[in-house]
């Protein structure tokens, strides 16, 4: 396995920490690219300031959940879309990703088709406050075990 070629996405509905050269022991390709997810509709929605009576026939709370589902969309469109210039400029061939579980299954849907066809492994595990040695120690595994 060329440890160089393969980065990991480890997600959670807020925050991406791509790992480059993941499957290298302890070698020198340790860069880590975090991002955090710009929420602009929870923002949005918060900002309103407006009660259930503003809002005839909907309810406040399912308005809110939407926009969570919206905000957490756009960001795996966006690091998708990070993901993917990376890919086509060669930087990587092989991608892992951990993800909590809803932010996996909307990765599923927004990643771009090339993009998902570089993923090795994908697994349901929120990784995302783990120091980076450990991080990089816990990746490693599953990535050698498979799971």
């Amino acid at each position: 396995m060329n440890g160089s070629r393969t980065w990991a996405l480890v997600m959670n509905s807020v925050r991406a920490r791509i790992l480059r050269g993941v499957a290298n022991g302890d070698g020198e390709d340790h860069v880590e690219i975090v991002s955090r997810a710009a929420l602009r509709h929870m923002r949005d929605m918060l900002g309103r300031q407006t009660g259930p009576d503003d809002l005839p026939g909907v309810d406040r709370k399912d308005t809110e959940g939407d926009s969570v589902v919206r905000d957490m969309q756009e960001f795996a469109a966006e690091t998708g879309e990070v993901l993917e210039q990376h890919r086509r400029a060669g930087d990587f061939a092989r991608l892992a990703v951990f993800a909590e579980p809803r932010m996996l299954a909307i990765l599923r849907a927004e990643l771009p088709a090339t993009l998902r066809k570089a993923v090795v492994l994908e697994l349901p595990l929120n990784l995302i406050t783990l120091p980076e040695r450990e991080l990089r120690q816990r990746v490693r595994t599953h990535l050698l075990n498979g799971f």
